[in-house]
């Protein structure tokens, strides 16, 4: 049995081809890493994905018994998680749970993703060289967290790159340290990625702005005007509003636009320009170009392959 499996896609076999430098043809479109196979049954899948074409959405799935982290690198990409839409920008962190259906709905050009896999603590046995108690306490905060997250600074980045760069090292029992050492940085710094509080009050004069963009996605307001209807300045109320809704309110109230927008083109024969402007859009190719990059299809698609026939 190999210790990885690593998967390169053929890229662009066009007449192109020769453009490309040796450095981009050496590297695989997605690596896939068994730690389990190293000393550290912990993370069964360490992987790396970089995306340098379209390529179709992945289904909604589970990791059964697993925790799945991840961080985007590069790229602008969108998740499902339980029917929830989230935006997952640069230095973002995404948290899937076991029980959780979850996919990426856009694979955009360019983007770079670093992920592993984590298999929850057994009773009676060793868990990443921790005492019991702290793999139960680490893997319970890790259960808690909301699956998007902004990440306070690199200290999950850099772990992701030193776990690659350990694997990469000779065997040993001074690598198998290293990675379980490596995997504790990561999920501590994903841990304290979530440390930012939201009081009370602010948390529930959000939470009336939210469900409000929610039943009117259409109605046009300004972050200002958001704000002072929270009662904070523009910088705190966006800060607090991404903390609580995953996204910044300019993106989130895009992302209820798209989720009506997927309802009236199912239910209405409303023309799809008609359609945009009515939900705020300023123009119909900026709605269309939205509506595909977050599902991977076209309005005028959707509406065909989800319309029950007469």
């Amino acid at each position: 049995m190999t210790r990885s499996r690593e998967i390169e896609t053929n890229i662009l076999a066009t007449e192109n081809k020769a453009t490309l430098t040796d450095a981009v043809l050496k590297k695989p479109e997605q690596r896939v890493l068994n730690l389990s196979e190293l000393g550290v049954p912990e993370v069964p899948e360490l992987g790396v994905s970089r995306f340098r074409h379209k390529i179709a959405p992945v289904w909604e799935h589970r990791h059964e018994g697993c925790i799945e982290i991840g961080i985007c690198l590069r790229g602008d990409l969108t998740q499902l998680n339980n029917r929830a839409i989230y935006r997952i920008m640069p230095g973002d962190i995404f948290v899937n749970r076991p029980e959780e259906t979850h996919c990426l709905t856009t694979h955009p050009h360019g983007a770079i993703l670093n992920w592993l896999q984590l298999r929850a603590p057994r009773a009676n046995r060793p868990y990443l060289s921790l005492k019991a108690r702290e793999a139960h306490e680490i893997w319970s905060r890790l259960y808690s967290l909301p699956c998007h997250l902004s990440a306070k600074n690199d200290a999950v980045k850099n772990a992701f790159a030193h776990l690659f760069k350990y694997y990469d090292q000779p065997s040993g029992h001074f690598r198998t340290a290293c990675l379980n050492n490596a995997c504790v940085a990561l999920l501590i710094g994903v841990i304290e990625s979530s440390a930012h509080k939201t009081s009370a009050a602010h948390s529930t004069r959000i939470d009336q702005i939210v469900r409000a963009m929610r039943e009117n996605p259409e109605r046009k307001v300004s972050i200002d005007a958001l704000a002072h209807e929270a009662g904070m300045s523009p910088s705190l109320f966006n800060r607090q509003f991404k903390a609580l809704a995953g996204l910044p309110a300019s993106h989130f109230q895009i992302s209820c636009r798209l989720e009506k927008a997927k309802i009236l083109l199912v239910s209405t024969d409303m023309p799809i320009t008609r359609l945009a402007f009515d939900l705020g859009f300023c123009a119909s190719h900026h709605f269309s170009s939205h509506f595909k990059r977050t599902y991977g299809v076209t309005p005028h698609e959707w509406r065909n392959q989800n319309r029950k026939p007469n």
